[in-house]
């Protein structure tokens, strides 16, 4: 009866009740990092992030609302790449080629869109969210309190982490999946500082199952309004368009043309070289082919069943369509004959095919038909 009354008294005393600890514990952290009011106005904003990612660094523009994010990327020929995730937005933007994103991007992204949204803390006072349950921990040395909520359009908990003695926002942790592995992906975060008026990490390091995977700085960070139509999918490409593009030179690994992608995926597997995408088809001066992927590999390295070659850095004409088929690709391949004579280019071999027909995660319900020949005055 004592403790009871002990505990009663103290409730009291501190107006609050046991439902409460949840919500209080939110409050607390969302004051800290500025107060809810200047967390909503801030909620749309446009950053350069520096990313680090598998030994290199590259830049890139993030384009923020709440539940969907932009990230576009500079690319070589100045072109600027785009994708865009969220709900129910969801697609990917490289030249031309527009392509929507497959069911397993949309639940590979999920858990990066929704710890996009909550890491701002107001969003979880609205009626998408729920509390759930409130804990304590310990983490690096650091006494940690733990909300988890649950959001309720993608039915999906999230557990915050908030340094008891600071009240900013630790870590958070959603379970998912991440190249088809079921798991628990994490971003921790570091370094805040004030930006829109506003408490923010300028440090944030993603892992997945406790591996990291990627690590980001935020280089600036704008707030401003970001319109709904920039996250609109803009039409696909037009059957027989033909553009002047510019590449770098990269190294691929190849198989003969009977070949499939498996086959070649497990070459490369076994080889120890790391794929970095663009699958394309090689087809000779003597019209034989060969089916090769871009990788992370020196010219010069030698292995069984893989033929490794330098595409040297070029001038391009391109042409897209919307059909696979080899008589099209055929007809494809005239037509940038007569484009590069139209242009006094020589055409040079190998000319290249390349079918978008997936996002890298799955297949898409849309197939994409680049045929390209690097070309040079005459």
């Amino acid at each position: 009866m004592r403790v009871f009354f002990t505990v009663f008294v103290a409730l009291f005393l501190c107006g609050c009740t046991p439902a409460d600890d949840k919500q209080q514990l939110l409050d607390q952290a969302t004051e800290a990092h500025g107060g809810y009011d200047k967390l909503k106005a801030a909620s749309t904003w446009i950053a350069d992030i520096r990313r680090y990612q598998r030994g290199d660094s590259y830049v890139m523009t993030n384009y923020y609302r709440p539940g969907m994010v932009r990230l576009e990327q500079e690319n070589a020929d100045g072109e600027k790449s785009a994708d865009v995730i969220g709900h129910p937005h969801c697609w990917g933007k490289h030249g031309p080629i527009v392509i929507s994103c497959s069911d397993e991007t949309r639940e590979n992204d999920r858990p990066r869109v929704i710890m996009e949204m909550a890491v701002q803390l107001w969003p979880l006072q609205g009626s998408d969210w729920s509390l759930l349950t409130r804990s304590e921990e310990m983490a690096g040395g650091l006494q940690i309190d733990v909300l988890e909520a649950l959001y309720r359009p993608l039915d999906s908990k999230v557990t915050f982490r908030f340094d008891r003695k600071t009240q900013l926002l630790h870590s958070m942790s959603i379970h998912g999946v991440k190249g088809g592995e079921l798991g628990t992906h994490t971003h921790e975060y570091s370094e805040f500082n004030e930006h829109c008026g506003v408490i923010m990490a300028d440090h944030n390091v993603k892992s997945f199952e406790g591996r990291i995977w990627v690590e980001e700085d935020v280089l600036s960070l704008e707030c401003g309004q970001v319109d709904e139509a920039f996250f609109v999918r803009p039409a696909q490409v037009a059957e027989g368009y033909i553009e002047e593009q510019s590449e770098n030179g990269h190294v691929v690994a190849c198989v003969d043309g009977r070949g499939t992608r498996d086959e070649l995926a497990t070459a490369v597997e076994n080889a120890g070289i790391d794929i970095l995408g663009g699958w394309q088809e090689h087809i000779l001066n003597d019209e034989k082919s060969q089916l090769c992927v871009a990788v992370q590999a020196d010219p010069d390295d030698t292995f069984d069943d893989l033929f490794i070659k330098h595409v040297p850095a070029s001038d391009y004409l391109a042409i897209y369509s919307m059909s696979p088929s080899a008589e099209n690709v055929e007809a494809m391949t005239t037509s940038l004959k007569s484009e590069s004579l139209a242009r006094e280019y020589d055409m040079r071999w190998p000319v290249r095919v390349m079918i978008f027909d997936n996002d890298g995660m799955g297949l898409t319900g849309e197939t994409v038909v680049q045929v390209s020949a690097a070309v040079g005055k005459n």
